[in-house]
């Protein structure tokens, strides 16, 4: 079973900093998950929140602000004063780092899009081809058009499916994710743990899907999906996860 350190090794260094990725290598994680957004420049930074205003001293959206101005703020101090001046990453710093790394997995999510937001989809498919590392990579997202656009450029790319979001819940209920998955073209399911069974995964596996599941730091979840058969997970506690399956 695959252990992807959500966000990096969060619990140890501020989230998506190239200091929380290091950690996670440092603690043996079979990967990384991450989150692009698209700078008012186009530049491809990584962040979870579409504002850097809760991990960084500055406001307001990326999509609003250039990278330059973006590079000036301080997205390590909120977390500690080990880490005061850490950088944004930018995509190309992202992959230079886990490319020379051992690790086997770079989970990159794509935030849902709306039509007058900038493309980040091929910048990102580019940057992957331009350091060439396409077969350890999985773009996930919780919008499957996104997915199957990264299908439609680059068909050799493993694909993930979060699932749900608020928005999903009603239509979860009239499409089941792997009739979804099947129909466009998707890889893996990624379910929150609360949605999953094993009879889930069995019909899964049945169909072809694997599955990673989110956000996974309880030692009994671990353990269900152990016996269950789920094929990865997603935590804030790779450390504590790995030494679990490992002990298991």
């Amino acid at each position: 079973m695959f252990v992807i350190a959500h966000r990096g090794a969060n619990q140890f260094a501020p989230q998506n900093t190239i200091h929380a990725f290091n950690k996670a290598v440092e603690l043996r994680s079979d990967g990384v998950e991450t989150d692009i957004q698209i700078t008012k420049d186009g530049q491809l930074v990584l962040c979870h929140d579409k504002k850097v205003n809760r991990t960084s001293n500055g406001k307001g959206k990326i999509s609003a602000l250039l990278l330059s101005d973006i590079r000036e703020l301080d997205f390590g101090s909120w977390f500690g004063k080990k880490y005061s001046d850490t950088k944004i990453p930018t995509i190309d710093e992202f992959l230079d780092c886990a490319s020379g790394s051992p690790l086997k997995l770079l989970d990159i999510e794509l935030k849902p899009q709306k039509k007058n937001e900038a493309d980040a989809v091929t910048p990102l498919l580019e940057k992957i081809n331009e350091y060439g590392i396409a077969d350890k990579t999985l773009i996930s997202s919780f919008d499957y058009k996104l997915l199957e656009r990264v299908k439609e450029i680059n068909p050799d790319i493993t694909t993930g499916y979060l699932y749900p979001s608020m928005s999903q819940i009603v239509r979860r209920k009239f499409i089941k994710p792997y009739k979804l998955a099947i129909k466009h073209h998707i890889d893996c399911l990624l379910p929150h743990y609360g949605y999953v069974t094993k009879k889930m995964i069995d019909k899964s596996h049945e169909l072809g899907l694997k599955v990673g599941v989110w956000t996974v730091n309880k030692l009994e979840t671990a353990a269900d999906l152990i016996e269950w058969g789920a094929d990865g997970l997603i935590t804030d506690v790779p450390d504590i996860m790995l030494n679990k399956i490992e002990n298991y």
